[in-house]
């Protein structure tokens, strides 16, 4: 995972983490987890969100009493929610702020997100890339109910516009979701519209199926930053491969 303050913005306002416990017993119920967040608001607002919103996803997710996962990622971007909208109201120089947050967790084979804003989420195979969450904004909703197209909507004007954000409003309903069990070969790629803004799908899955993810993470950022950065750019790669079989002790004749 990695984040870049862009080529315009004066700071950094997007913040990102990727937890894999230590605990055993907690990894097999959980598995790893990796959020991307995009704050907003004046001041240093957004950065203080989004920061906030990771930090609280983080804890609360690994927390979680029981064995589902999905029920746990759900009340964890609720909890978070819950802490940005408080601190916004405790701090007049962070009213109004709040940020997006896109949440996977891998747990074995089992794919589990959930999200809130315009922060995505593709699932990578075999050169091309799903979009797995779909973005809170009004062009989104304008494509759902046919009033432009999708080509159209790639440079409306309002597309970044949101409907919904963590710490926005007090009460935040999501459910998380799943997909089908990943399988090697399969690349998950978490983002912030800093990434998906200047580079296009195709060209995300290109470079995912021709680099490892750490690389692949630079080339996305740079190609980002080549093409304007006109915004924070934060993006996670998570490549499924598969379990070096382990090595067969050497025999030695006598």
């Amino acid at each position: 995972m990695a984040s870049d303050i862009g080529c315009v913005r004066s700071s950094n306002q997007d913040s990102i983490a990727f937890v894999s416990p230590s605990d055993a017993d907690v990894r097999r119920r959980l598995g790893v987890l990796a959020v991307v967040a995009d704050g907003m608001g004046g001041h240093n607002g957004g950065e203080v969100a989004s920061a906030l919103a990771v930090e609280t996803i983080c804890r609360h997710y690994f927390a979680a009493p029981d064995d589902d996962p999905g029920q746990a990622l759900a009340l964890a971007l609720r909890e978070a929610n819950g802490v940005v909208f408080r601190a916004s109201e405790a701090d007049l120089a962070l009213d109004g702020m709040g940020t997006t947050a896109t949440a996977l967790a891998l747990i074995g084979t089992r794919v589990v997100f959930a999200h809130v804003g315009d922060s995505r989420l593709y699932r990578c195979v075999g050169g091309r890339c799903t979009q797995l969450t779909t973005d809170d904004s009004f062009v989104a909703e304008m494509v759902k109910n046919r009033m432009i197209t999708a080509e159209q909507a790639l440079h409306h004007p309002a597309r970044n516009v949101l409907l919904r954000s963590l710490g926005t409003q007090a009460k935040l309903w999501l459910v998380a979701q799943s997909c089908d069990a990943a399988t090697p070969g399969d690349c998950f790629v978490l983002c912030s519209d800093g990434l998906w803004d200047m580079v296009e799908t195709q060209e995300i899955a290109r470079i995912v199926a021709s680099a490892e993810a750490e690389e692949a993470c630079r080339q996305l950022i740079e190609l980002a930053r080549e093409r304007g950065g006109s915004d924070n750019i934060s993006v996670g790669v998570l490549a499924i491969r598969s379990a070096e079989p382990p090595q067969e002790p050497h025999s030695f004749a006598q």
